[in-house]
């Protein structure tokens, strides 16, 4: 028997131009009405056979055209849909177990055609919930599992290259078909991502960042589906932050998801309008904003990251701290604003920025009152303006951003004292059977967005920080909440 063979730079190179042609025959074939792929599936199957380690465009190609093929007729049924969905997530991640290479961040990138069928596919959740949540949980597991190898999470996957974006119009044909070319291809595919994320994309990202991107839908994902549970406030609550700190401590050590995270909370809404209403969206903002501030601590002793990469998070979390004051402010709630000064001061960072500065200056600057993040992103922008730089992030860009979100959060009237309000985002976007009608493209220009074939173009026109910290001290004022925030 022939022993599957190791892909060399060379050979992927004389596969590219089939794949190519591969991918302009399937989706012109596609809309025009073709619903039988088996001779093309074949052969993919058979190439895959004899690699040891598929590239990921081949497993996306091979997997969505037999996932085309066996939904090409017009699936009603839930369970069936539902079953062919988690028969697509088993087949891809088995794909890991082939590999004599692991290669962490396409073990985790592959599942991301799982997630876009999962929100896309409108299934009843009533009947479904309890497999749903399973397959979910299944996914988290799958990506902490591909994180847990202390020694190759930095080092392998580490390719550059964005030739999957090619892939992409495979996966959404059928919505492309159904809507009539109307639709925003990256924002279909990446249902659970924001403008920010898939602008990132857009560039050769690598694998890295791709895995990134996944980890955060698989985050949002299960955390939505804890929402209409009907547990009681109290203990909803405790649950979700839970089980966002146990997924965080299983992700991080993919740092661009933690940046990402943290950009997420700096925007004036998540990206789960697909999923939640917008009463429910602040609902798991204030929670989210809960457990990264908690985080802190952990953050401050954590030596799995490098200097730069540390920087980086720790300046973010600063501003997601300021965030977090600000929502709590504007929504009346006491005990949010008190327990977020005292996770603030308690994890010890605003002494480390301090030393970071202090340690690259000559001039020693005058050492700014520490007891708000108001009080040091002002201090780092003075600094800035004068030309000192700690990290790679803009601060004033970082405020500037933060500014504009907050102007365009304000219009949200939120959570109050904890509870949910009934009042809606204004100007929200039109609801259809529960969910938010997207922005649409044409087809043609969700190519040039992805950058897919040319001719194809042409021709187709730690569970430990999980709870709040206890508030000690005095509380705080209405105008010493305003004054500690803006």
């Amino acid at each position: 028997m022939k022993q599957p063979q190791t892909l060399s730079p060379p050979f992927l190179e004389t596969l590219e131009p089939m794949l190519n042609e591969s991918i302009y025959h399937f989706l012109t074939e596609f809309h025009n009405g073709r619903t039988d792929f088996s001779e093309l599936t074949s052969i993919f199957f058979r190439l895959i056979q004899s690699m040891t380690d598929p590239p990921l465009e081949f497993i996306w190609f091979y997997s969505a055209i037999t996932f085309q093929t066996l939904n090409s007729t017009a699936v009603t049924d839930s369970q069936r849909l539902f079953l062919s969905v988690n028969d697509l997530f088993h087949s891809l991640v088995s794909f890991r177990h082939r590999s004599h290479n692991n290669n962490c961040f396409k073990s985790v990138s592959v599942v991301a055609p799982v997630l876009y069928s999962l929100v896309n596919f409108k299934f009843d959740v009533s009947r479904l919930k309890n497999e749903i949540v399973g397959l979910a949980d299944a996914i988290v597991g799958h990506i902490i599992m591909c994180c847990s190898n202390n020694n190759s999470i930095g080092l392998v996957g580490e390719e550059v290259g964005a030739g999957w974006v090619g892939l992409v119009p495979i996966w959404i044909a059928d919505q492309v078909r159904r809507n009539e070319g109307r639709v925003d291809g990256f924002k279909l595919f990446f249902p659970l991502s924001s403008e920010d994320m898939r602008r990132g994309i857009v560039g050769d990202c690598g694998m890295r960042y791709l895995a990134a991107v996944v980890m955060v839908e698989a985050f949002l994902f299960r955390l939505c589906l804890m929402f209409d549970s009907g547990v009681a406030r109290v203990d909803f609550d405790k649950d979700v932050k839970s089980c966002a700190a146990q997924i965080i401590q299983g992700f991080k050590k993919n740092t661009p998801f933690l940046v990402m995270l943290f950009k997420l909370l700096l925007e004036p809404s998540l990206p789960v309008g697909e999923l939640l209403a917008a009463p429910d969206e602040l609902i798991l903002r204030r929670l989210l904003y809960d457990v990264a501030l908690d985080f802190g601590p952990f953050l401050s002793c954590d030596t799995s990251l490098d200097d730069a990469q540390y920087k980086e998070i720790v300046i973010l979390w600063l501003f997601v701290a300021n965030s977090a004051l600000q929502f709590a402010s504007e929504n009346g709630d006491h005990v949010g604003v008190n327990c977020y000064l005292n996770a603030f001061s308690a994890s010890q960072l605003p002494q480390q920025i301090i030393l970071w500065v202090t340690g690259v200056t000559s001039v020693k600057p005058t050492v700014p009152d520490i007891s708000s993040p108001k009080d040091i992103i002002g201090w780092l922008l003075v600094l800035e303006q004068q030309g000192f730089k700690i990290c790679d992030h803009n601060i004033s860009e970082l405020q500037e951003n933060a500014l504009k979100y907050s102007s365009m959060a304000a219009k949200v009237n939120g959570v109050k004292d904890g509870h949910e309000s009934q009042t809606m985002v204004e100007d929200a976007p039109v609801s259809i059977n529960g969910r938010r009608k997207r922005n649409s493209t044409g087809f043609w220009e969700v190519q040039k967005q992805i950058k897919v074939i040319k001719c194809c173009h042409e021709n187709l026109g730690d569970e430990g920080f999980c709870g709040k910290t206890e508030v000690v001290g005095n509380s705080v004022s209405d105008q010493e909440m305003v004054d500690m925030v803006r």
